[in-house]
């Protein structure tokens, strides 16, 4: 069974998720901000993280980061997911790296498609973003990863 770490400081979203998630036969792993997640992936090794950005303690970015020096998890997808879809946010992932950017209240079926296309191994993804990249972060971050500016 996969699993996928949930993070972000808000619990009713936190609970969404998990439920979302665990519908689909995920096994979900929460945590409230970045610290506690180091945490939780120090118990148990994760498939996929799903984070949201502003966050306290550890917000998601210096969270991503740290998990990046990781070895076991250099490669891990990540997720992130925030209210915020503005410059200020695309300026804190603009980092090519950086799987994908899901806005909160986006529909379900966008959510879920997400999971399953970063679950599935890079080289065999569809050539397009889920919901069709209609986020100006996820069309920006995709054109960083083509070295386009």
């Amino acid at each position: 069974m996969k699993r996928v770490l949930v993070v972000d400081d808000e619990t009713d979203y936190r609970m969404l998720l998990r439920a979302l998630l665990q519908a689909e036969g995920y096994e979900v792993v929460m945590a409230g901000n970045g610290e506690e997640a180091l945490e939780k992936l120090e118990e148990q090794p994760v498939d996929l993280i799903v984070s949201d950005i502003f966050m306290p303690v550890m917000d998601g970015i210096k969270f991503y980061r740290t998990v990046r020096l990781m070895a076991l998890y250099q490669e891990l997808p990540f997720l992130f997911v925030s209210a915020h879809d503005d410059t200020h946010a695309l300026d804190a992932i603009r980092d090519p790296r950086y799987d994908g950017f899901l806005r909160k209240g986006r529909p379900v079926e966008e959510f879920l498609d997400w999971i399953e296309y970063l679950m599935t191994p890079e080289d065999n993804r569809p050539s397009s973003l889920p919901g069709g990249a209609r986020s100006r972060l996820n069309a920006q971050l995709r054109a960083a990863r083509r070295g386009k500016p």
